[in-house]
């Protein structure tokens, strides 16, 4: 009976152990059917992740073609890329609204109209303006008076280390760079610029130049105008400092200070160093002078009351920004005397021929190895063109507007 017992008890045990054996199996596959499911959604969730970053990647590259066909599609066809630059620029400082202070209202006169009634005044001056100075806008005028070849590299083969030249020639057909060119380099010195801290104030000041100009025009039956410099100067003055890092810029002449503001934000992009220094007459409006106030006339330059010089550059950069108020020739040697070393050089206030030469010899003495002397308005005289070949350097003709020489 015991034995019985003991058999019963054994196939009891027996069958316990083979169930458990049974279930260990059954949880084995179990397990490894988990095992398998987590790795195959591992797999898929690598194969996911591989698609979606396939599509990122794809979908940033489609952006960059967007942006860069956004670029070509801004540019191409138009004749005038002056006037597209600056229509483009306004809608931009157009977002940030007008100023609220009695000159908020949207300008009747555009910049663009009082230039051209500036050049209508300027056109019925003589040709000749001053010694080897002539008037661009007048009807005998040409430009070989003055070699004033838009686009021209002139020195190309003249020996330079210049970062800017070296940058600059990569564009060059020739001894030509064509204005084309310029397009989507001036489209993207805009947007970049225009992610520098401070760059919103610059596009607020600019906004509000724009209707307290129109204002003063509606006001006063005249035409006032915010300065000589528009934004394709500006933008190329900004690709210059980003191209060759100047630590020391000093210009002459600077009026409202767009020139200036776009020179500061490129400072800015460069690093937290290097520093502005400005010599200028400001030329204020002043209601209470009859000057200021004749009807008919075209003012060529005009800060707005209770402003000076080159107060468009942004406030945060003042202790970037040195400016000394007076005459260029009292004022310009002192200036240099002070400063240690020059890198870039901008001239922009008397533009006769004389003057701008006596400018750059006086600014020669101290610039640097690498240095640039750049001049606004060389259209007026052939100064520019003739500094450079004197010292044996190229140069370049910017539009026919602006022009850099490359030491």
């Amino acid at each position: 009976m015991r034995l019985f017992r003991r058999q019963a008890t054994h196939q009891k045990m027996l069958q316990a152990m083979n169930e458990l054996v049974a279930g260990i199996s059954s949880q084995s596959e179990l397990l490894s059917q988990k095992f398998a499911d987590v790795v195959a959604g591992i797999d898929n969730q690598t194969d996911l992740l591989n698609r979606k970053f396939e599509e990122l990647h794809a979908g940033v590259d489609n952006q960059t073609n967007l942006l860069n066909r956004k670029f070509d599609q801004l540019f191409v066809g138009e004749d005038n890329q002056t006037d597209l630059i600056n229509k483009k620029f306004g809608e931009l400082i157009a977002a940030f609204g007008s100023q609220r202070d009695g000159f908020g209202r949207q300008p009747s006169v555009t910049t663009d109209q009082a230039r051209h009634h500036f050049e209508e005044t300027e056109a019925r001056q003589s040709l000749m303006l001053d010694e080897r100075t002539f008037n661009a806008n007048h009807s005998a005028y040409s430009a070989k008076l003055v070699r004033n070849y838009p686009g021209k590299i002139f020195n190309l083969d003249a020996r330079c280390t210049n970062s800017a030249f070296g940058e600059l020639t990569k564009q060059a057909e020739g001894d030509q760079v064509p204005d084309g060119k310029w397009n989507k380099i001036l489209g993207e010195a805009l947007v970049e610029a225009a992610s520098a801290p401070g760059a919103a104030q610059v596009f607020e000041r600019q906004n509000y130049i724009e209707n307290y100009m129109a204002e003063l025009g509606r006001r006063y039956n005249a035409s006032y105008m915010a300065g000589s410099v528009n934004l394709d100067n500006a933008l190329f003055l900004y690709w210059l400092v980003r191209q060759a890092k100047p630590r020391t810029i000093v210009q002459c002449g600077a009026c409202n200070g767009l020139s200036s503001a776009f020179m500061m934000l490129a400072l800015a992009k460069n690093g937290p160093e290097g520093t502005l220094s400005i010599i200028d007459l400001p030329q204020v409006f002043d209601p209470d002078d009859s000057e200021w106030t004749k009807k008919g006339k075209t003012y060529g330059e005009c800060i707005p009351e209770g402003k000076t010089t080159a107060w468009m550059v942004p406030d945060i950069y003042r202790d970037r920004l040195k400016v000394w108020n007076g005459n260029v020739k009292d004022l310009l040697s002192k200036m240099v005397d002070g400063i240690n070393s020059i890198d870039l050089f901008f001239h922009d206030s008397d533009h006769t021929y004389g003057h701008m030469m006596a400018e750059f010899q006086e600014v020669k003495r101290k610039l640097a190895p690498g240095g640039l002397i750049v001049a606004n308005d060389i259209s007026w005289n052939s100064s520019l063109w003739d500094f450079a070949d004197s010292h044996d350097v190229p140069a370049y003709n910017f539009k026919g507007i602006a022009g850099a020489s490359f030491f």
